[in-house]
């Protein structure tokens, strides 16, 4: 069997398994889909579009566009040094729009619980300003082989999808950094 077909065969034998593993955690977690068949058809065409990225940079990008299309203020926020640094933002004052938001995780509010807890994380304040009456702020860690590397924060959104679309996003962001790592291994550019 050539080398090609292989490596084809092992990143599809990883997808499936990584599939799996998010139906049983969505499946664990309770987390229903919309019942709406307009937000139903949002989520769906939201994760064929993740599971299209070509780069860890498309799917983090496509998930804050999905995001943002189900709350009022959204964004994705990545470790770095210390604290974390925004990647894209939705619906945030201009005064953020300049340059990269970043904080130190002591003030990162919601945002650091779910990083550090590795679970969704919900407040009556945001880390930003102030939030309106009966809106809440959410962050859903953004997780690769167990290891947070950041987290989805969005305002006023329903936590169900928004969690389904980060838990996604976090298999896809596996996934392909399993098959990068594996061209690379039969590229020979890995020890």
């Amino acid at each position: 069997m050539p080398l090609d077909e292989r490596l084809q065969r092992a990143v599809d034998a990883i997808g499936d398994r990584l599939r799996d593993q998010l139906t049983e955690e969505l499946s664990a977690l309770n987390l229903t889909p919309p019942r709406d068949d307009a937000a139903l058809g949002r989520l769906a065409d939201s994760l064929r579009a993740i599971d299209y990225g070509k780069s860890l940079s498309d799917i983090l990008e496509t998930l804050a566009t999905a995001a943002s299309n189900e709350s009022a203020r959204a964004g994705v926020f990545l470790m770095s040094s210390g604290g974390v640094r925004s990647f894209r933002l939705f619906g945030f004052p201009a005064r953020y729009e300049d340059a990269p938001l970043e904080l130190p995780m002591g003030q990162s509010g919601v945002i650091a619980d779910a990083i550090r807890q590795r679970v969704t994380a919900t407040s009556a304040e945001g880390p930003f300003d102030q939030l309106p009456p009966d809106v809440k702020a959410v962050a859903i860690p953004l997780v690769l082989a167990g290891a947070p590397i950041g987290a989805l924060y969005v305002e006023g959104a329903d936590v169900p999808t928004v969690e389904i679309l980060a838990r996604f996003a976090s298999r896809a962001l596996e996934a392909l950094t399993a098959l990068k790592t594996a061209r690379a291994v039969a590229e020979g550019n890995i020890a």
